[in-house]
């Protein structure tokens, strides 16, 4: 669901260019510090019962701050923030408008070890709810634990493990892949479970192919019997993308994003503790985001 986060969700600065190449070389962007973004999906029909649709829209905005940095190590904190509205229509057990919030706080610490070896690490504590339901079950934190070796200054390895609710339920999966920059222009990231290829023409233009998965789950309360109950969403997202550099102020560079795309394999349930007490599976559809972001 997120461009957020980003590719999100395992985009970041370990899998910048591997060598420190002139400015004048270097047209693959560095990932995204922070970015603010509109996504809108088309509505799609339940497919596992006879009846109901869902069209889902989001909105984020992730803003991190760097806390310390020297030659080998970095330290950041920040906000991360998205709102997610499910329309629900024509079904008896999901209603009306939900509309869902997602609020993290991410702590990231970078290093580099004897120029090859790389490491990042991610705790994220976070609260999802409806804002009536407030839950134990409302909180959660997400981690992400990766390193990188790289190879050649175009052929790095990544591994680690993420658990996260991107999938709709809290679930730990590996994180292995590949990222390679066969020349300045181009750039391949197979990091599991997303995948891109960038392209950059110029300095100022980037277009990326990508498949990432989407989703979260969200302490919410019943509005006829007031019971706390578990919404889950996931989905999957194949999407091209085209960003713009628009603006530089200082060391800051500022571009603007255009996506279109298709998602798939989108699953609705709603829980009661363990219990399960609706599920369906939804139909393919569309999806437009726009939005900025911000680089270092």
């Amino acid at each position: 669901m997120r461009i957020l986060f980003c590719l999100a969700v395992l985009a970041a600065p370990w899998a910048a260019p591997a060598a420190e190449e002139s400015s004048s070389e270097r047209f693959i962007p560095r990932p995204a510090a922070g970015e603010v973004y509109y996504l809108w999906s088309s509505r799609a029909a339940f497919t596992s019962v006879g009846f109901g649709s869902v069209q889902v829209q989001e909105a984020g905005v992730r803003a991190p701050v760097v806390l310390f940095e020297k030659a080998q190590t970095r330290f950041s904190a920040g906000v991360d923030w998205r709102w997610n509205r499910l329309d629900f229509h024509d079904s008896p057990a999901l209603r009306g408008v939900r509309d869902l919030y997602r609020l993290q706080v991410p702590l990231d610490v970078w290093q580099t070890f004897a120029d090859r070896w790389k490491a990042w690490c991610r705790v994220e504590p976070g609260m999802f709810t409806d804002l009536e339901n407030i839950g134990g079950d409302a909180f959660a934190v997400t981690v992400l634990a990766l390193g990188s070796y790289q190879f050649t200054p175009a052929f790095s390895v990544a591994f680690g493990v993420y658990y996260s609710r991107d999938l709709g339920e809290d679930r730990v999966l590996p994180a292995l892949g590949v990222v390679w920059q066969p020349d300045p222009h181009w750039r391949i990231d197979l990091t599991f479970p997303r995948a891109s290829l960038s392209y950059a023409p110029t300095g100022r233009w980037v277009f990326t192919a990508a498949l990432r998965p989407g989703g979260a789950g969200w302490s919410i309360t019943d509005p006829a019997t007031g019971d706390r109950r578990r919404l889950n969403y996931k989905s999957w997202h194949a999407a091209i993308t085209a960003e713009c550099e628009i603006a530089t102020v200082g060391a800051v560079n500022c571009w603007a994003f255009l996506t279109a795309g298709y998602q798939f394999g989108q699953k609705v349930t709603l829980k009661d503790g363990d219990t399960e007490l609706f599920e369906t599976d939804l139909e393919a559809g569309q999806f437009v985001s726009a939005g900025l972001r911000t680089r270092f």
